[in-house]
């Protein structure tokens, strides 16, 4: 399994070392949600820094110890939930970034914005937090 988030890892960083970092850190972004909102956490979790990542796995752990009817209604919650990146802002030296989205939840009439804190190092992106 390491093995397997290292190489996805991996193949992001190439990826992303091509792109501009506005680019690359939308798409590493929408990588993360697209995983998360998904319930995948162990893919979550390879697009994040070792410190995000361990919480990340760590949620994953607390829901496989959830009652099974509980899990299937969280499963069931996560289908229906989407989301939408609304802007993305570069830090001046470009050492960091913040997207904003919002999350659309079937029973809510206006979408939840939140903010993913990401780091750029060395052409890489990674997720670092959720606000």
């Amino acid at each position: 399994m390491k093995k397997i988030l290292f190489a996805t890892l991996l193949c992001f960083g190439v990826l992303a070392a091509c792109q501009r970092p506005e680019k690359q850190v939308e798409s590493v972004a929408e990588a993360f949600l697209k995983d998360y909102y998904a319930a995948d956490y162990a893919a979550a979790a390879a697009q994040c820094t070792p410190h995000f990542a361990a919480l990340v796995e760590q949620g994953a752990e607390d829901q496989e110890s959830l009652p099974a009817d509980l899990e299937q209604k969280i499963k069931e919650a996560v289908e229906q939930t989407s989301f939408k990146i609304v802007s993305i802002e570069l830090d001046e030296d470009a050492a960091s970034a913040r997207v904003s989205y919002d999350v659309y939840v079937p029973d809510l009439e206006k979408p939840v914005r939140k903010v993913l804190r990401l780091q750029l190092e060395g052409g890489t992106a990674l997720v670092d937090g959720i606000e």
